[in-house]
């Protein structure tokens, strides 16, 4: 009932949906980033709220199965393949003992999710399985680990459309807490540029790349340090911009030009390295409604779901199954 790890890279790890409400304790929430993609996969495997995922930033990595059960790709696109045979993202697909599961390179987005039918059941910390290996919460994944799922639970061979939304060119934002410290020219010029997602991005925050003139402030050296919410974006002293994410530090003292919209979250996550963007204000009313239209879109997921048609070509185990309604005789129609 496990997965064993025969190879992973760098930005692996186990998440559910983090933990909420000990940030005042200087526990930031972690949990997977694309909220999207944790709600899709549970839907197409029937799982209650909450399991515990595997997620991989820019590469996945390769696993023996150790207990057959049911899986499925979501977020990112990625290739998926069981024993070299390719696999639909958003497929639930059954994978038998002795198994091989890999997921490669990452070639649109940047976050991808390999599910398990019941969650993986790693070692909670803080009522939460979710790792964030600055705190040392949570499970990384290394060569040799062994990630345990529940056992024998049945799934129906399940798709989903996951639609198009990774790599999006404009980010919705609201209102920072300093966003009044910065002069207006600034912040409009800060509306008007484009922005180039850098090489320098993790699960704490994304360094932005852009041409225009930095956006430093001097009133900015002076700030004092209050709690950091997920979407802020910081300025530092040399005038980047970061936008912080769900492994941010609890509390910070650069100034915060504006915050993306919880309803962005996960589309501002998915943007490849080096894909180029635009920051657009909304009102604080307009961000609600659309976080209204997000929690709608997740509570519908369901109608989305419908039976997958495989070809019998690519399934492997094809005489596992039983293929015969009934039987007869064989001589039913002979002439007496």
């Amino acid at each position: 009932m496990s997965l064993l790890t025969k190879r992973a890279f760098t930005g692996a790890s186990i998440q559910d949906d983090g933990r909420s409400g000990l940030q005042r304790y200087g526990v930031t929430s972690s949990g997977g980033v694309d909220k999207l993609a944790l709600a899709q996969g549970r839907a197409l495997l029937k799982d209650e709220e909450n399991t515990a995922v595997i997620e991989f930033s820019a590469v996945g990595g390769t696993f023996l199965v150790q207990e057959s059960s049911f899986f499925v790709l979501t977020g990112a696109e990625a290739q998926l393949y069981l024993n070299d045979t390719p696999i639909l993202r958003g497929q639930v697909f059954r994978a038998q003992v002795g198994d091989e599961i890999k997921i490669g390179s990452i070639t649109k987005g940047f976050y991808s999710y390999l599910h398990v039918a019941g969650g993986f059941c790693t070692d909670s910390h803080l009522k939460s399985r979710s790792t964030n290996i600055q705190a040392g919460l949570g499970t990384t994944l290394e060569t040799g680990k062994i990630l345990p799922y529940k056992k024998k639970l049945n799934r129906n061979f399940m798709y989903m459309n996951l639609g198009e939304y990774c790599n999006s060119d404009s980010i919705r934002v609201v209102s920072g807490p300093q966003t009044d410290f910065f002069p207006e020219k600034v912040f409009e010029r800060f509306l008007d540029t484009e922005f180039e997602v850098s090489q320098k991005r993790d699960r704490m925050g994304v360094k932005l790349n852009f041409k225009s003139k930095n956006f430093f402030i001097e009133d900015g050296l002076s700030i004092v340090s209050d709690a950091i919410e997920v979407g802020d974006i910081q300025i530092d002293g040399q005038g980047q911009p970061t936008v912080l994410l769900n492994d941010r530090q609890p509390t910070g003292g650069y100034p915060r030009i504006s915050t993306v919209i919880s309803a962005d979250l996960h589309k501002f996550a998915q943007i490849s390295i080096n894909s180029k963007f635009n920051f657009v204000l909304v009102s604080l009313e307009e961000a609600i409604i659309a976080l209204k239209e997000l929690a709608e879109q997740l509570k519908t997921l369901d109608e989305q779901v419908d039976f997958f048609q495989r070809d019998p070509h690519y399934i492997s185990n094809l005489l596992s199954y039983s293929l015969v309604g009934g039987a007869i005789r064989g001589d039913e129609y002979d002439e007496s």
